[in-house]
């Protein structure tokens, strides 16, 4: 029997990488709206932990054709249950806590130091290293940067030379952790890059690209410590705030991506990943991961950022949609509630997503 959770707040935890830490408002929202998002991808007879049993029954009864037979448990549920695999949407100190707290047996689970090397290997500045490896003999075609750096003076560096550059903090949660420098670094700027100097080691500073569009591979890193792909995400952010996934089979998303490049390119590309983060993750990963990808004007950005768990994209490929399918789009909305939405794909979406 395995054991999911839905727990959105990740990216926020890696970055304090506390065993205990008060989440802000809005991601305790999202875990208890959407914490039966695991009944999509689950098998029949797992367990998904929800802090509301009868709100997950009723909001995954809307989803029914999608959604296995799961069971779902609170907290209090849980002691005594002996669980094979645990199946977080994230490994974390604090994930990891709660199940302790809990009563989930430790084996079932990454040690504190394992977690650590998984946070070791999530931060942004791996970036850095990944794109040379990627880029190598197809320059032409690709572009990308990115440079790890301790002090304010080498951020001022790079804005001088790149002009306008983006900073990131190596750990964050999306938008968060991410700002764009057009000018000069004021003070506000200043503070913020030392202040993230200070906690977390050092900043990411990349060009600023004109960007045409978002896209990412979705993979999943294998026990005897190979990566293999597992499908293409098409997304869409504003400012760095997740929008919405394409529900479409392989092959019509590869369409819609055939404006921009080749498909022999996309496949290069996802070899050249699947490559690579076997190499970097060696079998210290394993579990869903995805790579966001962008297009800048005739060029693919291979790597701009890579999330070490399970991601929107895996969800929106759990549906699983055949080619006979009618395209669709996946959204999150927020009125009341949070809430996990599907429309029929608008004939002019696509120009925009």
């Amino acid at each position: 029997m395995r054991l999911h959770i839905f727990n959105p707040e990740h990216d926020i935890a890696l970055a304090y990488n506390r065993r205990r830490q008060t989440m802000p408002h809005a991601a305790q929202e999202l875990r208890m709206n959407l914490g039966w998002l695991p009944a999509l991808w689950a098998d029949d007879g797992d367990v998904v932990l929800v802090d509301d049993a009868l709100y997950a029954v009723k909001a995954a009864a809307k989803w029914k054709d999608g959604c296995r037979q799961v069971l779902f448990l609170q907290k209090e549920d849980l002691r005594g249950i002996r669980f094979d695999e645990v199946l977080p949407w994230g490994w974390d100190l604090r994930v990891r806590t709660e199940l302790v707290d809990a009563g989930v047996e430790c084996a079932a689970m990454p040690s504190e130091e394992a977690i650590q090397t998984i946070r070791a290997l999530s931060s942004r500045q791996h970036t850095a290293h990944l794109l040379p490896a990627l880029r190598s003999g197809i320059e032409e075609q690709t572009c990308g940067s990115a440079e790890y750096v301790g002090s304010v003076a080498d951020v001022e560096r790079l804005r001088a030379h790149y002009g306008k550059i983006v900073v990131k903090a190596p750990w964050s949660s999306s938008g968060r952790g991410v700002r764009f420098v057009v000018e000069t670094l004021d003070d506000t700027l200043l503070g913020w890059v030392e202040h993230v100097i200070q906690q977390q080691g050092g900043v990411m500073v990349e060009p600023l690209y004109a960007k045409v569009r978002d896209f990412a591979f979705e993979f999943c890193a294998l026990a005897d410590g190979r990566v293999e792909y597992r499908g293409l995400s098409l997304f869409e952010t504003r400012q760095q705030t997740y929008i919405g996934n394409i529900l479409a089979c392989e092959d019509e998303k590869r369409r819609m991506l055939s404006r921009y490049l080749s498909p022999e390119l996309l496949d290069e590309i996802i070899c050249r990943l699947e490559n690579q983060l076997s190499k970097l993750l060696n079998g210290a990963y394993i579990g869903p991961l995805g790579v966001d990808l962008m297009i800048v004007r005739n060029l693919i950005h291979p790597c701009v950022e890579v999330n070490l768990r399970r991601t929107m994209g895996h969800v929106a490929l759990a549906f699983n949609t055949l080619p006979t399918e009618p395209t669709r789009v996946m959204t999150i909305i927020h009125d009341v509630n949070y809430k996990l939405k599907t429309n029929y794909l608008e004939n002019n979406y696509v120009q925009v997503l």
